[in-house]
């Protein structure tokens, strides 16, 4: 009954997994840039501007506040994967 949801969202993490890899190398390319430029790590405007960018996009309302709690704590992510190259 649920498998075939189930196998759909299995292909979607896998999706999900292949688009996070591209952004958390970008996201390494980005922290190299501050480091050599002494830029801090976190941008509150330029985060919150992430965020709502990507909450806008949204095609269901419903889904908002999770969408901007999921960009959210994947900003959280790449922050302390920034910092950890910067003190490398």
């Amino acid at each position: 009954m649920l498998e075939k949801q189930r196998n759909e969202i299995d292909e979607l993490d896998k999706q999900l997994v292949e688009l996070f890899e591209k952004r958390m190398a970008l996201v390494t390319e980005i922290g190299k840039i501050k480091q050599k430029n002494n830029l801090p790590i976190f941008d509150e405007s330029r985060e919150i501007a992430v965020i709502e960018r990507a909450v806008s996009r949204l095609e269901n309302p419903m889904y908002k506040p999770y969408a901007s709690c999921f960009f959210k704590d994947l900003m959280e992510v790449t922050k302390k994967y920034q910092i950890s190259l910067i003190e490398k």
